[in-house]
């Protein structure tokens, strides 16, 4: 009996587009939740080996810029959610989205590239441990912005459901959040 109430709700969300489209959000806010985690043990280990100390050689301005860079490549990402949903075609701002955060990654590759804090201290090593997680997710964000813009080029977007976008919009923006959170950690908390 109960094998036969599992079977009418499965068929019953596959024909429900709405409750469909809630369950899929309910899936991404939890998968996007679950990335916090090494957020929260990395922020407590920054804490726990160098305290509150910044060290004079980091370089704030540079930081800031691709923190700017990837705040920016978040709101085009959203209004690209939010344009989809009403028809408008979403190759310019999936275009702009993936620029800014290949630009925040760039300038966080310079910034690394100056060795501006060294790596042989304790701020050092936590700098690049945090700041590579936060450029692994952004690349990972990236692949998931270049596949949805490969797909709104090639799919009518009268004909789609705009979930693909959704999704890496959702996506982007945690990867976005994650970013800006490992900027204030690291210079000014």
């Amino acid at each position: 009996m109960a094998s036969g109430n599992l079977a009418s709700t499965t068929e019953t969300i596959e024909k429900n587009p709405v409750l469909r489209r809630k369950m899929n959000r309910f899936g991404m806010s939890v998968f996007i939740l679950s990335q916090l985690v090494p957020l929260v043990v990395l922020i407590d280990m920054r804490y726990l080996f160098v305290g509150t100390y910044v060290s004079p050689h980091a370089s704030q301005a540079i930081a800031v810029i691709a923190a700017v860079f990837m705040l920016v490549s978040l709101v085009v990402a959203w209004t690209v959610k939010t344009r989809a949903a009403h028809g408008d075609n979403r190759t310019p701002r999936l275009k702009w989205a993936v620029l800014f955060g290949v630009v925040a990654l760039l300038v966080t590759f310079y910034q690394w590239s100056l060795r501006l804090s060294p790596t042989t201290g304790r701020f050092g090593e936590v700098y690049y441990t945090m700041t590579g997680f936060a450029v692994f997710y952004a690349v990972v964000g990236l692949i998931g912005l270049l596949s949805a813009l490969s797909r709104a080029r090639y799919v009518d977007s009268a004909s789609d459901d705009h979930w693909h976008v959704e999704a890496v919009s959702y996506l982007w923006s945690g990867i976005a959040v994650i970013w800006i959170v490992t900027y204030i950690t690291l210079f000014w908390v």
